[in-house]
């Protein structure tokens, strides 16, 4: 090989050197700035908040910690444990999470009893899914104004009884998502006894109202994660 082809061969080995590491860095380059694009959103989570995740139905919704959790309904004279508070005896549904964040109890004072909770259902019945979004008007059901819950446009229905003393008095909202109907219900029980005058230990209405509003952000935190 003589001293030009030598320097030609030499050339053309370089240039292909650079070529490579030009390509290297620059997809380097690329590769780093799509992942500084990549976002993962996660609920904010305060000191006195817990997360729920469920798998089967594909939702999440945050909770005071201290609240009490079931995967059963706890019924109360004017509310049963259906799938959702006022589901028809013919209804077929799962009880999937119930929330308790306020309880009291008493044999002397006001209120004798009072409970606040959430609960979520599902049903994928086909007779259900065909009446999930209208009101249920001989079980007391009103419809109010839809509303959306992080992206989720839910159908809204208010619910109330009572007799013999006691009440029961809600709101459900239900959707249909990948063919569940899906009822996310707040929920207040209670007792309306009360002697006359104010007892020693009585709770005032205004932190029962407070105890059933709270209920709200709950409501409020409930998101399909699919």
């Amino acid at each position: 090989m003589n001293k030009a082809t030598f320097f030609i061969f030499l050339l053309l080995l370089l240039g292909i050197a650079g070529g490579v590491a030009w390509y290297l860095v620059h997809t380097s380059g690329v590769t780093l700035r799509q992942e500084e694009n990549v976002q993962i959103i996660v609920p904010e989570l305060s000191e006195s908040k817990a997360i729920y995740t469920n798998g089967i139905y594909g939702f999440t919704v945050l909770y005071p910690e201290n609240s009490v959790v079931n995967y059963e309904f706890s019924t109360a004279y004017h509310l049963p444990a259906a799938w959702r508070a006022s589901a028809t005896e013919d209804e077929v549904g799962n009880q999937v999470l119930e929330l308790v964040p306020f309880t009291t109890e008493s044999t002397t004072s006001y209120p004798r009893y009072y409970t606040t909770l959430v609960r979520i259902g599902a049903s994928a019945d086909p007779e259900t899914l065909r009446t999930c979004l209208v009101a249920t008007k001989d079980q007391g059901e009103i419809a109010l104004a839809d509303r959306e819950i992080n992206g989720t446009t839910f159908k809204v229905f208010s619910f109330q009884n009572a007799g013999m003393m006691q009440y029961v008095e809600g709101v459900s909202y239900r959707t249909i998502h990948e063919e569940q109907c899906i009822a996310l219900e707040k929920i207040r029980v209670g007792s309306s006894y009360k002697e006359d005058g104010v007892g020693e230990g009585d709770i005032s209405e205004e932190t029962l109202n407070t105890a059933y509003n709270s209920l709200d952000e709950i409501v409020e935190s409930f998101r399909f994660a699919r």
